[in-house]
């Protein structure tokens, strides 16, 4: 949503961003990002971009490009051994993929270490190691300094040799004692409950406890019980564990980070260690496979007294608010809605109806550059079954476009509104009380849209459609008031 990289662009027309992580240095952000030359083949290399203040990054190009005899490229981390920078990444060979490694001083300048004496590969004793295997997976070292004594511990995304076939997903595990030369060691989860899809995105030590982020863009048949709804969910499972190399196992009562269903909206958060702050990072996804990946805004993370991981606001993406756009409340355009059911003033909506409708501000945004919208929400008394109310982004057509309500039943849901019918596409739990208003926050830029309530990040999404420009409030079977509506421009310039 805040940054795509514009060297790449130049280079190869179709360049897509990908995976990202990133290193905090000296109060600089520096952003590594995965990219491709198409966006329909694996990945060609990785790219930087440094931001000063998390939100404005400037693209400083390709540091590392695949080697020529190398089908594809994988994701990495960076981290440091002493004076020096190192990343790892990996590289497929017929089918094999294995992990190499980079130096720097500076992070701004990388130089490939030597390939015979610095990869790392797959051990035959507890990993597939070859591609006459179901699959194959080697792939992006998370590297922490040991906490048991001296050298560093690695998790990466890999496929265990023993296993029921299509459940040999597994969280590989490697040990240094230099931190540039790693080895093999057993798996860090157990192995025969995950599809072999899955992927270690970070791990992390919060209070007591170590916590692993392991990503899942398909569930395959056995491992379909680990989904919350009925058509399976994308997005960054939580595992914990008392002890840094494991066994690390899912926290039952922990929700999705970043989930959504059936499409993967976001995906590959990592943690992100940001001086006393601990945010978390990821990336948009497209619908179309043609379509453009971006970098999103940083999360903070923050942990509950029983160890539960929610992603909140940070207060570093106040700098994405740059010139207050105007926000006309008494001229709202309505649809489905009686004139008699709206009481219209300069800063303040109130909307009732027993069956539902839009109103629309009379003002036209630039979601190209985007928009930052807040406003305290809710719905004072209800009118049916079923009472909602939320926000409204207008599609091709008025009255039609996308929904993202607060509802009765303690649920906010988002989805298609095609002027009659509204079609939710994905549920994430939010209780709302009636007469208590929610301090909503929307970012909206092209056709990616994060949604924070009272702070607390519920949801991401991707629109099936460019919008128009145009933004509003959905109300449905109650009494609901909008105030203290206030729109921002994104400070953003490309």
């Amino acid at each position: 949503m805040i940054f795509k990289p514009h060297s790449i662009l130049h280079t190869w027309e179709n360049a897509r961003m990908w995976d990202t992580w990133l290193y905090f240095h000296d109060g600089r952000h520096y952003l590594f990002y995965l990219f491709k030359a198409h966006p329909r083949t694996p990945g060609s290399g990785i790219g930087l971009a440094i931001s000063t203040d998390g939100v404005h990054f400037a693209d400083h190009g390709p540091i590392i490009h695949k080697a020529d005899d190398a089908v594809w490229l994988g994701t990495g981390m960076t981290w440091r051994v002493g004076d020096t920078f190192l990343l790892n990444f990996s590289e497929e060979r017929n089918g094999l993929q294995e992990i190499f490694f980079a130096e720097s001083d500076d992070l701004l300048h990388w130089r490939r270490l030597p390939d015979e004496e610095y990869v790392c590969r797959a051990d035959p004793r507890w990993y597939a190691d070859a591609p006459m295997f179901t699959s194959q997976r080697w792939d992006c070292i998370w590297v922490l300094p040991r906490d048991d004594g001296p050298g560093y511990i690695g998790f990466l995304t890999a496929v265990g040799r023993e296993g029921p076939p299509g459940l040999c997903g597994t969280a590989g595990c490697v040990v240094s004692d230099d931190g540039r030369h790693f080895r093999a060691a057993p798996p860090a989860i157990e192995t025969g409950f995950w599809g072999d899809r899955v992927e270690v995105g970070a791990v992390e030590r919060i209070g007591d406890r170590y916590y692993m982020l392991l990503g899942a863009y398909s569930l395959s048949l056995g491992s379909r019980h680990m989904a919350r709804v009925p058509a399976g969910e994308s997005g960054m499972y939580v595992l914990t564990s008392e002890c840094q190399a494991g066994p690390y196992r899912l926290q039952p009562e922990q929700p999705l980070l970043l989930g959504s269903s059936p499409h993967p909206f976001t995906y590959f958060a990592r943690f992100y260690r940001c001086g006393q702050e601990l945010l978390l990072n990821h990336h948009t996804v497209p619908r179309q496979p043609d379509g453009e990946s971006t970098f999103s805004p940083l999360k903070a993370v923050h942990s509950t007294a029983s160890g539960l991981l929610s992603l909140h606001w940070w207060t570093g993406n106040e700098a994405l608010k740059g010139s207050r756009q105007p926000t006309v409340l008494d001229g709202c355009g309505l649809y489905g809605l009686k004139q008699d059911e709206c009481e219209m003033g300069a800063d303040r909506l109130r909307l009732t109806t027993p069956a539902g409708g839009q109103a629309v501000l009379p003002v036209r945004y630039n979601l190209a550059r985007g928009i930052v919208l807040e406003a305290n929400i809710g719905f004072d008394t209800p009118r049916g079954p079923l009472s909602c109310v939320g926000l409204f982004v207008e599609g091709e057509r008025h009255n039609t476009g996308t929904v993202l309500v607060v509802q009765s039943d303690g649920r906010l849901t988002v989805g298609p509104y095609d002027g009659y019918a509204y079609k939710p596409e994905d549920t994430k739990p939010l209780v709302s009380a009636a007469g208590v208003p929610l301090h909503w926050r929307l970012l909206l830029r092209g056709t990616h849209l994060e949604v924070y309530v009272d702070d607390l990040l519920i949801q991401c999404y991707t629109l099936a459609f460019v919008p128009s420009g145009r933004l509003g409030f959905t109300v449905e079977a109650c009494e609901a008031t909008v105030s203290n509506v206030i729109v921002w421009e994104m400070s953003l310039s490309g």
